[in-house]
């Protein structure tokens, strides 16, 4: 096996592009795509933006949202 330190030598000689496609490989590795989950957060980011685009949602102050729970 390759010893870190030449791993790390090559990984940081990568474009910024290549070393964000490594980390997603590694990550990905660690913790595997679920895409049956993955599916249902698109489908609820979708119900949600249309909730809004509707008026049936509003949207909230993020310095309300954090006083809300600063407490």
């Amino acid at each position: 096996m390759l010893d870190i330190d030449k791993i790390l030598a090559n990984v940081l000689a990568l474009k910024k592009e290549e070393k964000l496609h490594l980390v997603e490989q590694i990550l990905t590795s660690l913790h595997p795509v679920n895409k049956g989950v993955d599916a249902a957060w698109a489908e609820e980011a979708e119900e949600r933006v249309k909730a809004f685009e509707a008026g049936n949602v509003h949207e909230i102050n993020l310095q309300d949202t954090f006083a809300k729970y600063d407490k």
